[in-house]
């Protein structure tokens, strides 16, 4: 018979509740998925965005819901070598959060959108998506939040077939990475086109994807089939992952032949990707990846070993923007 005592010390011992987000987990092979918690850009309620971290159960372990003061779309979140968050506010600016939610460094720009990566000199480097033709798509601010290095793409495309575009923006950015040669990759999606920019801001090698876009009417040739890229990242291997629509897939390719490595559509077809924004590659081999209203971590095989849902419901269906994932030692990977 269990007494009053004895249930008041059962209560007490219980670990803290950890919180239900609503997501929905439909894949979790164990030993398969690489070890530790995922981070991510949640805009399921683009009325109540937030920044959650939470584990393979999709239980929620850390929250952070912007306030009024910085309203406006979260589409990136990042972990920074000292432990807080740096995300992007569309509508608002970049900030840097510690894990008592409180801002410990900010930069208004409400332009700022996609991503945002705290470089290794203490600088920001962020894109400006929406951007007018001749307008600043990428920016490096120093940590009082003066500009010390910008792009805007007009020498190198101010030029057929990309000179007359327009759709949401001249190029709209959506993804910007400093290289360990000091060159920045900047992914084009209003081109077809990653372009890596040397420091005096000329292009030095870019990749154009074979597609013709119905919203911008632009045409484009390449060895590899797909539009409005996403999200690149140059591989130790001397290749480039990045997110490709229509076929909605994400692919692994040869710099320097073009030649696809590895390729992963979604079994249930192009519209279980329809907006495939991300892929990284993970320590072990996988790959995580994010479309609108789940995330994904793919085995080599092409095997999912781990899939959470957004919760249902909602006009937005591009409620997932980024995730990375922490993995068990605290490192970030992806972003």
């Amino acid at each position: 018979m269990i007494t009053r005592m004895m249930l008041i010390a059962i209560v007490c011992c219980c670990p803290p509740q950890v919180l239900a987000g609503g997501y929905k987990v439909t894949h979790f092979v164990e030993d398969k998925v690489f070890k530790g918690t995922t981070l991510l850009a949640d805009m399921s309620d683009s009325k109540k965005p937030k920044v959650v971290e939470v584990d393979f159960k999709g239980n929620i372990l850390w929250k952070f819901a912007p306030p009024r003061s910085m309203s406006g779309a979260v589409l990136d979140a990042a972990k920074l070598q000292n432990g807080n968050i740096l995300i992007t506010v569309h509508g608002s600016g970049i900030y840097e959060i510690n894990r008592e939610r409180k801002v410990v460094w900010k930069h208004k720009d409400p332009k700022a959108s996609h991503d945002a990566d705290r470089l290794p000199n203490g600088n920001t480097l962020y894109n400006l998506g929406w951007q007018e033709k001749g307008k600043d798509v990428v920016r490096e601010v120093d940590p009082e939040g003066t500009v010390v290095w910008s792009w805007n793409g007009l020498n190198d495309y101010d030029r057929e077939p990309f000179a007359d575009i327009k759709h949401e923006g001249w190029m709209h950015v959506n993804s910007v990475t400093r290289l360990e040669n000091g060159n920045t990759l900047v992914s084009m999606r209003n081109f077809n086109t990653v372009a890596e920019v040397s420091p005096q801001k000329r292009v030095v090698r870019d990749w154009t994807f074979k597609g013709k876009d119905k919203r911008t009417g632009l045409q484009t040739t390449g060895a590899i089939k797909g539009q409005r890229n996403h999200e690149p990242e140059i591989l130790n291997n001397g290749h480039m992952l990045v997110a490709l629509r229509r076929p909605n897939r994400f692919v692994e390719f040869d710099l320097e032949t073009e030649k696809i490595i590895w390729s992963w559509s979604h079994p249930g077809g192009n519209r279980e990707l329809r907006t495939n924004r991300e892929a990284n590659r993970l320590p072990n081999g996988n790959t995580l990846g994010s479309a609108g209203n789940k995330l994904i971590e793919i085995a080599p095989d092409g095997t999912v070993v781990w899939q959470m849902l957004a919760p249902k419901g909602g006009k937005n269906h591009r409620k997932f923007h980024k995730a990375i994932r922490i993995g068990m030692d605290g490192r970030g990977f992806g972003g």
